[in-house]
């Protein structure tokens, strides 16, 4: 496969979807992380020399370079349309999905809604279901959309939410360390107003379709394999691993011994693996 990576952006219910292209093949959409880019999916992008498919790598909704999706009824549902859109435009109508953390938890609910469109889902660090198993909604995202807060807010939650999302940051890569690289690059865009009404928006979709999705895991009958690290300190090894072998009990399930949760990012040839191996490519 060749190393040039494309970026171009597609326009989907009037949003502006930014996102990466290279290869040639089977095509593979891959479903970044809360808060993520397609950033998250480099160290496997930089080692796909010889690979035989397609990556397709958006930014998801408000995340990023893509627009902010325009939710007007609050449809916790609405972003899985975006993508059947995108896999029609992009993926010749069906796909196998890679789902990074939350981004796994959207690939079920687009397997749920589109199984016609699913080939199958690679998971890496699935994040289907909170540790918290009270957390509710935030009601930020609908305060923000007033002048007054939403001007207050914009200028509070940046400097409120930096300690949280360092922590965040320094989980992620847990038990490995988290570099002043990545620090300094993704800090201040994580921390933006917008991507941080990004975050929330799509912690309240997982929040609001989570019993839904759950009651419909079995459901899905596409191949399923997922990664997961035993010390994942971001969301819990066990409570992961034990929905997994509960409501998706046909999914492979490989552990990886010492990993954390960002493991596009520190095992990206692990990742690599299951991608050849799922889709049957050199």
């Amino acid at each position: 496969m060749s190393s040039l990576e494309q970026t171009t952006a597609i326009e989907i219910k009037e949003t502006r979807i930014s996102f990466s292209e290279t290869g040639k093949g089977e095509p593979l959409l891959f479903l970044h992380g809360n808060p993520g880019s397609r950033k998250d999916f480099s160290a496997i992008l930089a080692r796909s020399e010889g690979l035989d498919c397609r990556l397709i790598m958006p930014d998801r909704p408000g995340h990023n370079g893509s627009e902010e999706l325009i939710n007007e009824n609050n449809d916790p549902w609405l972003d899985t349309e975006v993508f059947a859109e995108l896999i029609d435009a992009r993926c010749n109508g069906k796909t196998w999905l890679f789902g990074y953390s939350m981004g796994c938890h959207i690939a079920c609910r687009i397997a749920i809604k589109y199984p016609d469109k699913v080939k199958g889902i690679i998971m890496a660090a699935p994040y289907l279901t909170p540790d918290n198993p009270d957390e509710k909604p935030s009601s930020l995202p609908d305060l923000a959309k007033g002048a007054i807060l939403g001007t207050a807010l914009g200028i509070l939650l940046p400097l409120l939410s930096q300690n949280r999302m360092l922590k965040h940051l320094e989980n992620l890569f847990s038990p490995g360390q988290l570099t002043d690289e990545y620090r300094e690059t993704w800090m201040p865009r994580y921390t933006r107003f917008e991507s941080m009404m990004a975050l929330m928006t799509d912690k309240n979709s997982m929040l609001k379709t989570l019993e839904e999705v759950k009651n419909n895991l079995k459901t899905i009958k596409c191949p399923i394999v997922a990664l997961i690290g035993d010390k994942d300190a971001v969301c819990s090894y066990e409570n992961q691993k034990n929905l997994l072998k509960e409501s998706l009990p046909e999914a492979a399930l490989q552990i990886i011994t010492d990993g954390g949760h960002a493991l596009p990012l520190t095992h990206p040839e692990d990742c690599l693996n299951i991608i050849r191996e799922a889709l049957n490519c050199k």
